[in-house]
């Protein structure tokens, strides 16, 4: 009759039944240790995480969850192996070393997942605190620096793993240097168009939506990235230009305009009277004052020149708006008001013209 202890000492594959008995019974506690930590965490904790009044606390709670369940799977399983009692070597195989580097490996990637996790939180909250800024490049910022901390995340983990591997990280990291010495003189342009790029972020010449004008260029700004900024012309082309260009020219931002000008000459014929002249000007004062969409703290109306054709008057004058249909609008109606001023004084507009005397012989 076989016993009890007859099965747990016998052997399957070289391994003891008593020990395999242990590695299962090891593998459902685990099993049962990581439902009762996840509904605890599901269900007490998150009612009272619910009660509080921040946020921040619900986000960490769920960048905890999976990772911790993963956490204690791993541990789990990595204790079970070894009640195993498995030996040291196989024929070729380091069965003590490939059990070690994988757990390694599985705990390096479970750091990465939990950091990750981390980082959404984080960059959660910097793009709610970029919305409430009247910057919208602040906007743009929080989606790079989210990337960036998981860039510099990977590569800490890598480096860890490789470290623990047995790799000399001194000497990878000396060869990187040198290599990336060689590449930095490669790409001098991209080097350039970086700090263009802080230059851009740190300055804040603009934001997003912005009119501008960058040497022969001008749009509005559709887009700004580590490398180049995207620019809508007005004949609706899209332009990419290398940030590179905001170090080496000036950027004229029309959207920051407080104020909007007016300016042109108006010219009279040479037959209008001195006292007429005097009546235009006067009367162009008169319709800038009384008109509210104006800014009378500063304009010009000035008789100036005795030009080719015509008696030229300087108007210059501000629209408190700097809308551009709003803008135009008011200049259509300025001038409208100007025509009719010239028709109630019989005061006529001037146009290029020749004179030709004919002599008699």
């Amino acid at each position: 009759m076989i016993t009890l202890s007859d099965i747990l000492g016998s052997e399957i594959a070289g391994v003891p039944a008593s020990k395999l008995a242990l590695f299962f019974i090891l593998i459902f506690l685990t099993l049962i240790v990581r439902s009762v930590v996840l509904h605890i965490l599901n269900k007490r904790v998150a009612e009272f995480v619910k009660k509080t009044e921040t946020e921040l606390d619900d986000l960490l709670l769920n960048a905890i969850i999976n990772p911790l369940g993963y956490f204690i799977l791993l541990q789990g399983f990595y204790i079970a192996i070894i009640s195993l009692g498995l030996p040291e070597k196989i024929g070729l195989f380091d069965i003590s070393k490939l059990v070690n580097n994988l757990y390694l490996f599985a705990f390096t990637f479970i750091l990465l997942y939990f950091a990750f996790r981390i980082i959404d939180v984080i960059g959660y909250f910097i793009q709610e605190k970029a919305k409430q800024t009247e910057s919208a490049l602040d906007d743009q910022i929080a989606p790079l620096f989210v990337k960036s901390l998981r860039v510099l995340v990977v590569t800490m983990g890598v480096l860890f793993i490789l470290n623990n591997f047995g790799y000399s990280v001194t000497s990878l990291l000396t060869g990187l240097g040198i290599g990336g010495l060689a590449f930095a003189l490669a790409a001098q342009d991209t080097i350039s168009n970086l700090f263009g790029s802080f230059t851009v972020f740190s300055d804040k010449p603009f934001k997003l939506g912005d009119w501008i004008s960058i040497g022969d260029l001008e749009g509005t700004v559709e887009e700004v990235g580590f490398r180049s900024t995207r620019i809508r012309r007005f004949d609706q082309a899209l332009v990419t230009l290398p940030n590179s260009q905001f170090i080496k020219s000036g950027v004229v931002n029309y959207s920051e305009m407080k104020k909007r000008r007016i300016k042109f000459d108006l010219g009279v014929t040479y037959g209008t009277s001195a006292g007429k002249i005097t009546q235009v000007v006067e009367g162009i004062k008169k319709i800038i004052e009384e008109e509210d969409r104006f800014d009378n703290s500063f304009y010009r109306v000035y008789f100036t020149d005795f030009g080719a054709y015509s008696l030229n008057i300087l108007i210059q004058c501000y629209t408190r708006t700097t809308n551009g249909n709003e803008h135009l609008k008011i200049k259509e109606e300025f001038n409208l008001e100007i025509m009719q001023l010239l028709e109630e004084l019989g005061v006529e507009i001037a146009f290029p013209s020749q004179t030709i005397y004919l002599e008699k012989t």
